[in-house]
């Protein structure tokens, strides 16, 4: 068995858990699952895969439960997963490489790939989920974060570890719970820590997943009030979806105000795209496909498609807009099996 610990906090997951841990034992780690109150199966399909299977009493507080799974570890090393992921990619040389004294000061970050709505897209991030648990601990009743106990700035390395989580999708009826419970917990964190943009930002990402999106654009607009640091990944989340919102809720002039924060922000293609949309809607197509050129040259995102096949999906929509048939088709045939593209080719060939 490898020396390190992967924890996992759990309620009713009878649908998933063995999927999560499953894929988990490839690791050869040891498995510790905390079990918050199950009324199913839980614990019962767990126990195929590991023996350290404890309960905690629920107490409206995530990183209560999650730092009562580090303290089952038996490895100073913990690999923290949710029940609604499964690995999908990872490299265990590199991964144990990893954890040697050198680096008991860093966090790892792994890849994770949220499956988006439509079933097609995902949405990835880096997250913070392989440390020591002698120097690092979680803190924030929801959405919970890796705090250093030193108070010091995280340290974090991107690791050779893939994720795939689908907590995102659901139908309406789940997705409208997950948004209430969660809506509950972060306006009472908010009570506490009135001045914690985080907190903002996932007020904002709650009523997003739910489609609230005039809810969703207040929030986001309040996080961006504070100081923030552009090179954090939520401060970057945070400015793409208050653009989208602000679009979605019919304020495109509003939308414009974050050509102002363009050199800032324009490290991902994601923005870049969602200035090309901004421009769409504030009919000036010409810039609108300069930005959407641009996305193609740019590594880093967030959305998968958006250095690919978004921004060529949209410039055919552009030149389509414009009588320019040729190049739209053009621009369309590049984007490949996009079903979007893919049907608006299927119209051209009907007519």
């Amino acid at each position: 068995m490898n020396p390190f610990s992967i924890c996992l906090i759990a309620k009713n997951e009878e649908k998933q858990i063995e999927r999560c841990l499953s894929a988990a034992s490839k690791l050869d780690a040891e498995i510790v699952l905390v079990d918050t109150g199950s009324t199913d199966r839980t614990k019962e399909l767990a126990a195929k895969y590991t023996d350290k299977i404890y309960d905690f009493k629920w107490c409206n507080d995530f990183s209560a439960a999650r730092n009562f799974s580090i303290s089952k570890a038996s490895y100073d090393w913990i690999l923290v997963l949710d029940c609604d992921e499964y690995v999908e990619n990872y490299d265990l040389s590199t991964l144990l490489s990893f954890m040697n004294p050198s680096q008991c000061m860093n966090v790892g970050l792994l890849l994770r790939r949220n499956e988006m709505a439509d079933g097609q897209t995902c949405m990835d991030d880096w997250v913070e989920r392989l440390f020591h648990k002698n120097y690092f601990y979680y803190d924030g009743i929801i959405h919970e974060q890796v705090k250093s106990k030193d108070g010091s700035n995280l340290s974090c390395y991107r690791i050779p570890l893939t994720v795939y989580h689908d907590g995102y999708v659901g139908n309406p009826e789940d997705i409208q719970k997950k948004t209430a419970r969660n809506r509950e917990l972060l306006l009472a964190a908010l009570e506490k820590e009135p001045n914690n943009p985080y907190l903002f930002y996932q007020l904002g990402q709650a009523e997003y997943l739910a489609g609230n999106y005039e809810e969703a654009c207040s929030y986001y607009g309040k996080g961006l009030e504070f100081d923030l640091d552009p090179s954090l990944t939520y401060v970057q989340l945070m400015v793409i979806n208050y653009g989208e919102t602000l679009l979605a809720t019919g304020r495109y002039q509003d939308a414009l105000m974050l050509e102002g924060i363009y050199e800032e922000f324009a490290t991902t293609a994601d923005f870049v795209c969602l200035m090309g949309l901004i421009y769409i809607r504030n009919n000036q197509p010409l810039k609108a496909i300069l930005e959407f050129m641009k996305a193609l040259t740019i590594k880093e995102h967030f959305r998968e498609d958006t250095n690919n096949t978004f921004p060529r999906y949209h410039i055919g929509l552009i030149y389509e807009a414009i009588g320019n048939t040729t190049d739209a088709i053009k621009f369309f045939e590049s984007c490949g099996n996009y079903p979007k593209a893919k049907a608006k080719l299927e119209q051209y060939a009907k007519q």
